[in-house]
C-alpha cells in the first residue's frame, strides 16, 4: 500500500471503516477462531473508559471519550501488532510509526486529532493514563468472557491480573477485584 495522506473526511471515515476487519492478533495468535476487532476493542474500551470516568470526578470525560476513540485508529494500516511482535522492534518504533499513521490518516480533522493521539501515547495526562489502563482492562474483561464462552489458552491473559496497577483510580481498583473474584470463583467452580 502506498503512503496516503487523507485530504478529506470521507476518505478517512471511509478508511477506518476497515477497522472492524482488523482481528486483534493476540487472540487469535491464542487460538481464538474469531477474534474480535480493533473496532470492537476501541468500543468496548470507550465505554468501559466512559462508564468508569462517570465515578471518578478529577477526570475531563470528555477528552476520556477523545483519547479513547483514536487509541488505536493508527491500527487500520499497521494492524493489530501484539506484544510478541512490537517487543522486536526498537524501542520507541511502534509509537512513532502510529504517530506517523496519525498524521496521515486524521489530517482531515486537523492538528488537534493528531495532538490526541500523542497525548495517549505519553500518558502523561491523567485522562491518557486512565485510558491506557481502560485499554489494558478491557483485554483482560474480553479473556474473562472468551473463558465463559469456553475458550482456552486465556491463562496468560488471566495472570496479566497480578500486578496489574488500578493507577490509583478506585473504580479501576473495584473491577479488578471484581475480575479477580471472578477467577477465583471460576477455578473453585472449574476444580469440583
Amino acid at each position: 500500500m502506498k503512503k496516503h495522506r487523507n485530504s478529506t473526511l470521507l476518505e478517512l471515515l471511509s478508511e477506518i471503516q476497515a477497522l472492524d476487519r482488523v482481528p486483534r492478533s493476540g487472540f487469535a495468535l491464542r487460538g481464538i477462531t474469531d477474534p474480535e476487532s480493533v473496532s470492537e476493542h476501541v468500543f468496548h474500551t470507550t465505554f468501559m473508559a466512559w462508564t468508569m470516568a462517570c465515578r471518578e470526578p478529577s477526570l475531563d470525560r470528555l477528552r476520556i471519550l477523545e483519547l479513547a476513540l483514536v487509541h488505536d485508529l493508527a491500527e487500520v494500516r499497521t494492524g493489530d501488532l501484539p506484544r510478541t511482535v512490537a517487543m522486536y522492534f526498537p524501542k520507541g518504533a511502534k509509537a512513532e510509526a502510529e504517530l506517523a499513521v496519525a498524521n496521515d490518516l486524521l489530517a482531515p480533522l486537523g492538528r488537534r486529532a493528531v495532538d490526541l493521539v500523542a497525548e495517549y501515547q505519553a500518558g502523561a495526562t491523567r485522562e491518557a493514563k486512565f485510558v491506557s489502563i481502560c485499554d489494558k482492562l478491557q483485554l483482560l474483561v474480553k479473556a474473562s468472557v472468551y473463558d465463559r464462552w469456553g475458550a482456552k489458552g486465556m491463562e496468560e491473559f488471566h495472570a496479566g491480573l497480578d500486578g496489574f496497577s488500578d493507577g490509583g483510580f478506585e473504580t479501576i481498583a473495584e473491577l479488578l477485584d471484581d475480575l479477580k473474584r471472578q477467577g477465583q470463583q471460576a477455578a473453585e467452580t472449574g476444580s469440583d
